[in-house]
């Protein structure tokens, strides 16, 4: 692939700072050049401050000759004069309200002064459907014939798959297609812009009911970015994860971008070593373009540490990445979108992908993948239809437990060979685990009750991980076989402890029945648990891995060559790792907080 492109984004308070002479550009000229950037966005609205098209024209005449320049708004955002917004719901930032009329002709004045002056723009993500007030919610009454209350739909959401959720995200999505059409794309291109991009946000669960169905997205803008942010305390596996799911749903992403915010005040700078890992898992995805969020906060003191990183970073990485010419591989995951925010499973492809095992959306499954279903899916695919094109079907314990409550119907039933009829426990607490003839307890200082479950009683399956409490012995995950299918039923419920909490044989089960089918399998070469590691792999053989920890991590990576497609000796591309092979595959040293891109052949 060719270079990914570094741009940077200058919110419109910079613009104005920049247009009154308040900011240098030689300070500005000299971090973009530092920094290899190639293009800026100039915004014209946020948070109420409307930059004029005549300071617009001005402060772009400075950039044009050096950069490309393009423009860019923030239209979600609610300022002074503008009408509704959302309330309570949202403290630290006021969203406009959709059906207002203020607000449309407020909309349309953004979108009309922006395509005065730029030929291509980028919508901030601000821009969804947020707002429940009771002037939307009456709205929503009278065109499906309900009466809920603002506070009855609110706790509606917040259930998760509910009929009334899914009827709100139907309303959301014709609400926001319809004021994107009418109100933002249509008085841009009328003004004489040309190409209009949408960023969606890092909140992926969300987009449907906050009226971002990405198919209609892609139809309505002349292009979909994304955002990557990993804040503190999240995993970044979540960056790559979103981009590809973006990319396969609306067909492209322009681009990705995040910022240098922790998430836990947004006063606060994210760590450096946190911020790296969000430029890995950006660039890992393979985007034409790249956008720093925001060009203000990149020349403040308390940021030099960041650009510093991204000067030491940024440009190895892009070099290394385009030699890429593959496409990214993994466990197999519906490419869909839940017409409703998941209560169950929730994110928990960033759990997944943090132990090692690397999942890849798709629209449609080829014949003889393996496929990750998780509570998401449950009701929304036609399981009959996936079992004739599957070979192995991997269930979450969330999975299990709707096929369970009848979510599924008898598919589900017959898919898993079992009914609540045989259910033992929802779940229970168990202190030791055996795989492959180990076993193994908590480990050092951790919790020693760890939750299995649902815990089933079905015919002819196969146990692969036992659990037991020292009184009973059940299966945490099983197998089964179904017309030729292997079911395989993960019923490790809490997520989260996949991260540290689980024996490594548990997380080392999973990423074996992954690797059977990637032909790349990841595991712990010392005793350790191998978590807070993530592991990319290109069908052309290159490889990215990265530990997430404050301390070293030492991984083998068997190579099945055959399954894999490729093999050969390993080459050192970008990072810091101790590279040697093995009789199997590869062995990797890697430093805290480090990653490596590496080349097999």
């Amino acid at each position: 692939m060719t270079r990914t492109k570094l741009a940077v984004y200058a919110i419109a308070h910079t613009v104005r700072k920049l247009a009154q002479g308040a900011l240098d550009p030689e300070k500005v000229f000299t971090l973009l050049d530092h920094l290899g950037v190639e293009k800026i966005y100039l915004e014209n609205y946020r948070d109420g401050l409307f930059v004029s098209p005549s300071e617009l024209g001005k402060v772009r005449k400075l950039f044009e000759g050096k950069y490309e320049v393009a423009g860019g708004t923030c239209i979600g955002t609610w300022g002074e004069g503008w009408g509704r917004y959302v309330p309570e719901d949202h403290e630290s930032f006021r969203v406009v309200c959709l059906t207002d009329e203020r607000n449309l002709e407020l909309l349309a004045k953004a979108g009309r002064e922006l395509g005065s002056v730029f030929e291509e723009a980028l919508i901030d993500d601000f821009w969804a459907q947020w707002c429940t007030c009771p002037y939307c919610v009456e709205r929503f009454n009278s065109e499906f014939g309900l009466r809920v209350t603002p506070e009855a739909l609110r706790r509606e959401l917040a259930r998760g798959d509910t009929p009334t959720a899914r009827m709100w995200a139907r309303f959301s999505t014709e609400l926001l297609s319809r004021v994107s059409r009418e109100f933002v794309v249509k008085p841009f291109r009328e003004a004489g812009g040309k190409r209009i991009v949408d960023k969606v946000a890092e909140w992926r669960e969300d987009f449907y009911v906050r009226g971002l169905f990405l198919p209609e997205v892609a139809k309505i803008f002349d292009g979909v970015y994304v955002g990557t942010e990993s804040r503190e305390r999240v995993s970044s596996y979540g960056s790559h994860y979103i981009t590809l799911l973006v990319k396969e749903l609306a067909g492209r992403v322009e681009g990705v971008w995040f910022d240098t915010y922790d998430g836990l005040g947004w006063a606060r700078s994210v760590s450096v070593e946190t911020y790296v890992e969000q430029l890995l898992a950006s660039l890992t995805p393979l985007p034409p373009e790249l956008t720093l969020f925001n060009l203000d906060d990149l020349l403040h003191p308390t940021r030099e540490p960041h650009v510093s990183a991204l000067e030491r970073h940024a440009q190895p990485l892009r070099e290394a990445l385009a030699e890429v010419k593959g496409e990214p591989l993994g466990l197999l995951r519906p490419a869909l979108q839940p017409p409703f925010s998941p209560v169950e499973d929730r994110y928990i492809e960033d759990y997944i992908g943090s132990i090692g095992i690397p999942l890849k959306p798709a629209r449609s499954i080829p014949a003889g993948s393996c496929v990750l279903l998780t509570a998401k899916e449950v009701g929304l695919l036609d399981f009959s239809e996936l079992a004739e094109k599957a070979k192995l079907i991997l269930l979450t314990s969330g999975a299990v437990r709707r096929i369970l409550r009848g979510d599924a119907g008898d598919a589900g039933y017959e898919l898993l060979g079992a009914d609540a009829s045989d259910l033992v426990y929802d779940h229970f607490a168990a202190s030791e685990f055996e795989y492959k003839g180990a076993r193994a307890r908590e480990g050092h200082r951790r919790a020693c009750e760890l939750p299995v479950g649902p815990v089933l009683k079905v015919p002819g399956a196969e146990v692969v991980v036992a659990a037991s409490d020292g009184w009973e012995r059940w299966p945490a995950v099983f197998k089964v076989e179904r017309k030729g299918v292997e079911i395989v039923a993960a019923c490790t419920i809490d997520y989260p402890y996949l991260l540290g909490q689980y024996p490594e044989i548990v997380n080392q089960a999973l990423r074996d029945i992954a690797g059977e089918f990637l032909g790349v399998t990841a595991a712990s070469s010392t005793w350790a648990t191998l978590y807070n590691f993530t592991l990319h792999v290109y069908s052309d053989g290159h490889l990215v891995v990265a530990n997430h920890n404050p301390h070293r991590l030492s991984a083998r990576l068997r190579i099945d060559g055959e399954k894999a497609g490729f093999s050969g000796h390993p080459k050192l591309l970008a990072g810091s790792a101790d590279l040697r092979e093995t009789e199997t595959g590869l062995a990797v040293e890697l430093p805290p907080r480090s990653y490596a891109v590496i080349k097999i052949g």
